[in-house]
């Protein structure tokens, strides 16, 4: 249940989903158009107290062909992106588990060795504020502890109860959901949750001979993390050559995260990628001090260093590009009058994200 009070407050929403393949294009294009259908009607319904129109938007949807990894980015009030998000997560789960899964299309390679790393078909959803005045809560003495599930635990933010109503919502069709941020108890951050609670880090192209991904043989739908970090996350990816060395691309994502010096806010991780590359996935948790310039300054420390003592080619970063969106951009797509001419823009970049258009 999101209170009152938090209903018309503006906050962020990412769904992550494990399937970003050509073959589940029809049904990942079908979900934008219905998630962006039930945008066009809550915009359309009653003008709230203020006269001001109801603010929700799909910012940006986005699919890594490689990864097989998809996503869809919201915006708006609480309420609504709480609406629109379950509509998307309980509509992929029902299109990819079940008689009607999508065919893979003939000739496409599972590449499983690049897979970004999951434990569920919805693998993530995160619920962000929108206001950088906006801060986590920890809850009163006594109320972490008596309930860890989310089922009777009301968050203390409105980002929080909004992830809370999108995990209630898929637990309904068969997800295990499982809560970080705000929204658990205990205010247990995402990276705690994988590395507790699933076999994230064993998962996808980091699963080793020996490992299974215990979470889907158990359950279908898997495991769901949803959750509430205290700030706006940024995503931010560098994606190295196949002349670039495992140990290389460990060496950078350590002078990245802040876990082993690097920048404050930064989690790092290194991802086989496809064609025998590595990508380092960044988290950008205090986008306001570890920031996307920040990160540019450390590649550039890291090339000049290990250049010169060990001899490594300049051009071993292919690219370094951001993905998903900020807070600025989520603020000013709301404020934008013509959404019909964006929606059409978002498909379309879906389209191409997905090697369709």
């Amino acid at each position: 249940m999101i209170s009152n009070h938090a209903q018309k407050c503006l906050v962020a929403c990412n769904v992550y989903v494990s399937a970003g393949r050509r073959h589940h294009a029809p049904l990942l294009l079908d979900v934008l158009s219905r998630c962006q259908e039930r945008c066009r009607v809550l915009r359309g319904s009653a003008e709230s107290r203020n006269g001001e129109k109801n603010k929700i938007a799909v910012i940006h949807a986005f699919a890594d062909v490689p990864y097989d990894r998809s996503s869809f980015h919201l915006a708006g009030e609480a309420a609504f992106v709480a609406e629109v998000a379950s509509l998307i997560a309980r509509d992929v789960l029902t299109g990819l588990v079940g008689p009607k899964s999508a065919e893979k299309v003939r000739g496409e390679e599972d590449q499983p060795e690049s897979r970004h790393p999951y434990v569920g078909v919805v693998d993530h959803v995160s619920v962000m504020p929108l206001s950088p005045k906006a801060e986590c809560t920890r809850p009163a003495k006594g109320i972490a502890k008596t309930k860890s599930d989310g089922q009777k635990f009301i968050a203390p933010d409105p980002h929080g109860q909004a992830a809370l109503a999108i995990g209630r919502s898929m637990s309904e069709v068969g997800a295990k959901v499982l809560y970080h941020g705000s929204s658990n108890p205990e205010m247990t951050p995402l990276a705690d949750v994988r590395r507790e609670s699933t076999n994230f880090f064993k998962s996808g192209g980091l699963l080793g001979a020996r490992d299974t991904v215990t979470e889907l043989t158990k359950n279908p739908c898997g495991i769901a993390i949803v959750g509430s970090p205290c700030s706006f996350v940024e995503n931010f990816n560098v994606r190295l050559s196949n002349s670039c060395e495992k140990k290389d691309a460990i060496s950078l994502a350590k002078a990245l995260r802040e876990r082993d010096g690097g920048l404050l806010g930064v989690e790092a991780l290194t991802l086989p990628y496809s064609g025998g590359r590595f990508e380092v996935a960044c988290n950008l948790l205090r986008p306001d001090v570890g920031s996307v310039d920040a990160i540019s300054q450390v590649l550039d420390q890291w090339l000049v260093k290990n250049c010169g003592e060990r001899g490594i080619d300049t051009s071993i970063i292919e690219d370094a590009y951001r993905v998903g969106t900020t807070a600025r951009q989520c603020i000013g797509v709301l404020e934008n009058a013509e959404m019909d001419e964006y929606d059409l823009k978002v498909q379309e970049q879906f389209q191409c994200f997905l090697h369709i258009a």
